[in-house]
């Protein structure tokens, strides 16, 4: 493969055939019906919502503007209230309440006694002695008793402002959120009315009148990969002919770095076309899918842990399972029959943003030529996804590969996108040569979308 087939671009249908008379009728009753919908709008409600919006902004902005006060004052509180802990004294206002308190009750219990005394013809300094002595411990067991319910008070007093003042800023906080949306539904109620007429300019444009008119197609190539009539899986989970697939389009890839189903935009869509026809060798399995394979296409077999090259020279897979996803998990289906099956005159190579394989006919495959890269990292078949140990082990054996290498034949948005510098793991074990991939690269070259 020194040079590449050259590409060339067919249509997809004559530009120079007029369009069908119904298909006009169509086209034209949309036109009209968008036009009703820009002639009936009323500008003024784009004005009216400028004005809420400026409301909206200023109200938000005085909310925003209160904010820093009520975190100051959270702040305040929160430093009294750990000066409390931390020091263990309450204000000076409690403390002369409960010294007050306390002298109160003890005139009055220092009264009591003596006139309980005097009473009884008992009233002498040993005794008076021990009353006050019993009084003045009164005094000091209520003094600490006020003084820890004191402490207590100021402390639930702190949190009580505490949570009210994070109340307050959260309550400005949420204001202030709650204006931000009302620009946005202003601009929406605004431009309601425009929607209808938007939303059939947008089924205009995806119509058929709107689609690429040409195709880029591989004349008189080698061919590769699936007939036309092989099932590929779009993202929306709608199994389609490969012949069927636009290039745009989005389609479903088993991510071995995840161990799961994924989908992902096409990077590259190799498709060829001869007058002679291709050789295809039909793939069978027990659950009935069958896949037509031109030249060479790779599949997972999960008795060998990794995928499998099928061309006219390895043919010998029968009673092999090979991967397939079924809702979401993949489970392995046997191989029944691989047997020659006359020309295909198309053949087709789709390959996903990210990943080197594809969803065919429901089984995890990949496209010619790029066995030595599917296999460069060693798999966990039970969670069907890269060995991560093994995988860190190689690319510190064998580093990674630098854009400098790959600059002549693809953008380094390609190079990104597809993982190419993990690709020196599949040099260094000698699975592919990096001058071989190269030619391989130019090979596709008019190919790639990136």
């Amino acid at each position: 493969m020194s040079s590449g087939p050259k590409t060339q671009t067919f249509p997809k249908r004559d530009p120079n055939f007029p369009d069908p008379e119904g298909l006009k009728q169509i086209q034209e009753g949309l036109l009209g019906k968008v036009m009703e919908g820009l002639e009936t709008y009323d500008p003024a409600g784009w004005k009216k919502a400028s004005e809420i919006t400026d409301r909206a902004q200023e109200a938000q902005l005085g909310l925003i503007d209160r904010l820093p006060g009520a975190l100051d004052r959270n702040d305040s509180i929160l430093d009294e209230m750990l000066g409390v802990v931390r020091t263990g004294e309450v204000p000076t206002a409690f403390t002369d309440r409960i010294n007050s308190a306390v002298t109160k009750d003890l005139q009055g219990g220092m009264g009591n006694m003596l006139n309980s005394l005097g009473n009884r013809g008992v009233l002498n300094s040993s005794i008076t002695s021990q009353g006050v002595s019993r009084l003045g411990q009164q005094a000091a067991d209520a003094y600490n008793k006020n003084y820890l319910n004191a402490f207590n008070s100021v402390i639930n007093g702190y949190a009580q402002g505490l949570q009210g003042a994070q109340g307050n800023a959260q309550t400005l906080v949420s204001g202030a959120n709650a204006l931000g949306s009302i620009p946005s539904q202003a601009y929406e109620g605004a431009t309601a009315a425009l929607m209808p007429a938007f939303n059939m300019w947008k089924h205009w444009r995806s119509s058929y009148d709107g689609r690429e008119d040409y195709d880029r197609v591989v004349s008189g190539g080698g061919g590769g990969c699936v007939t036309g009539d092989t099932l590929v899986t779009l993202s929306t989970g709608e199994d389609i002919p490969v012949s069927k697939l636009g290039d745009s389009a989005h389609i479903m890839a088993w991510d071995f770095e995840k161990g799961e189903a994924t989908e992902g935009p096409l990077t590259a869509f190799y498709k060829s076309v001869s007058d002679d026809g291709y050789d295809v060798i039909r793939v069978c399995f027990e659950d009935g899918t069958d896949i037509g394979v031109i030249r060479e296409h790779l599949f997972f077999d999960v008795a060998e842990g990794q995928f499998v090259a099928v061309n006219k020279d390895n043919l010998d897979f029968v009673g092999h399972a090979f991967a397939k996803v079924v809702d979401g998990k993949v489970v392995p289906v046997e191989v029944t029959d691989i047997r020659f099956d006359g020309k295909a005159q198309a053949s087709y190579a789709p390959q996903v943003r990210g990943h080197l394989n594809f969803l065919a006919g429901g089984f995890i495959t990949g496209n010619h030529g790029q066995l030595g890269l599917c296999n460069r990292f060693e798999f966990d078949v039970d969670r069907m996804r890269y060995d991560p140990v093994k995988k860190t082990e190689d690319l510190e054996r064998y580093g990674t590969l630098g854009y400098i290498y790959l600059e002549s034949v693809i953008t380094k948005e390609f190079f990104d996108a597809n993982r190419c510098r993990e690709f020196s793991v599949a040099f260094g074990k000698e699975l592919l040569t990096l001058d071989e991939f190269k030619v391989y690269l130019k090979w596709y070259n008019d190919c790639f979308f990136e």
